[in-house]
């Protein structure tokens, strides 16, 4: 996911998105416990999230993703954090992440769950 506080609408981007609201889990570290929050965008590259703090941008983090309505397990995948701004509407951190050395069947469980999601919201059932 690419750094977007700045040009958010002009930036080309590289892989297919989605809005989706999926259940995930977080941490920053070892010493710190996990996280509990949700997604409002995620991508074979990334996620946008809604955080309680604002993460250190180039920061690692561990993600753990839930497909809703997916039989396939969770996913877990390491990341880094590319950007996380104050909304003051949302009283929450929306926070940018970039996932880094996705395995195979990792990517081909989340690129069918985007494929599906889109396939619907064309079909009108979603």
């Amino acid at each position: 996911m690419e750094d977007n506080t700045t040009n958010e609408g002009a930036q080309e981007r590289r892989f297919q998105r989605v809005g989706d609201s999926l259940l995930v889990s977080y941490s920053i570290g070892e010493d710190f416990a996990p996280e509990f929050t949700e997604t409002y965008d995620i991508a074979l590259g990334g996620m946008a999230m809604l955080t309680n703090a604002e993460l250190h941008k180039d920061e690692p983090i561990n993600v753990t993703v839930e497909l809703r309505g997916d039989a396939t397990p969770v996913l877990r995948i390491r990341g880094i954090v590319r950007w996380s701004r104050y909304d003051p509407l949302l009283q929450r951190y929306r926070t940018g992440v970039a996932f880094l050395d996705v395995d195979d069947a990792t990517r081909n469980n989340l690129q069918r769950y985007i494929d599906t999601l889109h396939l619907l919201r064309d079909m009108g059932m979603i």
